[in-house]
């Protein structure tokens, strides 16, 4: 029986890593303590207005332009703390109830429309950015350029002959004056059909070779695949209604329609801001697309390096 003669496995070497010259190390810190105080003043610049808004909302009048020089600790940090501007503006107070206030109607208004706009805007906007970008008919370029060219005009310029189509269409001091003008946008086709571009067409061939539709191709190929995008349109779309003032002050005169920006408007008049109010109806605004913001964050990364990849 033969014997198998031990073989000697030699180990490997391991070469340990080169130490940096500490000049190196210096230059590397030093780096990253220079970017990492960039961010830093980034954020206090954009930062500090929020928290001077936040915490102005929380104390009495007459402290909030008080303590602004010297800079000190009170000229953030309330002395006396209160959630006097809150009641008012929610009408829960003697002070709000008389001036009319009621910032919850407010807001509900402004969710409203903003979400019926972003869900017209999707279902529209969606069907002809698919239309220019997978369907062939003549003279589909031309009439893209048409579109898109219609974002070059201001749209100060359109607002009164909008107003007309609205008051000839006996919709004015209503929701719909308030939806209907906006829920087609030729940046969010354009900016859809590059996100649709980004899809093989491959994978329409082969759902129409199984027997699709073009609308079940748009429905089951194109959307589960473009769905960051959506959602990034979603977002610009509505912070753009959210953020709203001159339209619906024009369009929708009724206090039962005021929208947020229009309510913190109002609480300035040719003698007088009510600054505390001004500051919680602000707070009240920015709240909420601030979180909805944060929540679908990643998918507006996703979107904007999806958009980022052709045209």
């Amino acid at each position: 029986m033969a014997l198998t003669q031990p073989v000697n496995v030699v180990p490997p070497v391991v070469l340990a890593p080169r130490a940096r010259p500490l000049s190196v190390q210096l230059l590397g810190l030093a780096g990253q303590a220079v970017q990492m105080g960039f961010l830093v003043l980034i954020v206090i610049v954009f930062a500090t207005p929020f928290v001077w808004m936040i915490l102005g909302s929380l104390r009495p009048p007459a402290e909030i332009f008080a303590y602004i020089y010297p800079l000190s600790i009170n000229t953030f940090v309330p002395v006396k703390w209160t959630f006097q501007a809150y009641l008012d503006v929610l009408g829960l107070s003697p002070e709000g109830q008389s001036a009319g206030l009621d910032f919850a109607r407010y807001t509900f208004n402004t969710v409203f429309v903003s979400a019926s706009v972003v869900a017209c805007s999707l279902v529209f906007n969606t069907g002809a950015a698919y239309f220019f970008s997978r369907l062939d008919f003549p003279h589909k370029e031309v009439i893209f350029v048409f579109v898109v060219a219609t974002m070059l005009i201001p749209w100060e310029a359109t607002i009164v002959p909008l107003y007309l189509v609205v008051r000839m269409l006996h919709i004015e001091n209503s929701y719909a004056a308030l939806i209907v003008p906006w829920y087609a946008s030729p940046f969010i086709i354009f900016a859809m059909r590059q996100f649709f571009s980004e899809i093989p067409r491959d994978l329409d061939e082969a759902a129409i070779m199984d027997g699709a539709s073009l609308l079940q191709v748009l429905r089951h190929v194109i959307i589960p695949n473009a769905i960051p995008g959506l959602i990034t349109m979603a977002l610009l779309e509505f912070q753009f209604i959210w953020n709203q003032f001159f339209w619906p002050l024009v369009a929708a005169t009724s206090k039962d329609l005021m929208v947020l920006q229009v309510a913190i408007q109002s609480q300035t008049n040719q003698t007088l801001t009510y600054w505390d109010r001004t500051f919680a109806g602000s707070v009240i605004a920015t709240v909420p697309v601030v979180l909805l913001f944060l929540r679908l964050q990643s998918y507006y990364v996703k979107g904007v390096v999806m958009s980022g990849l052709k045209g």
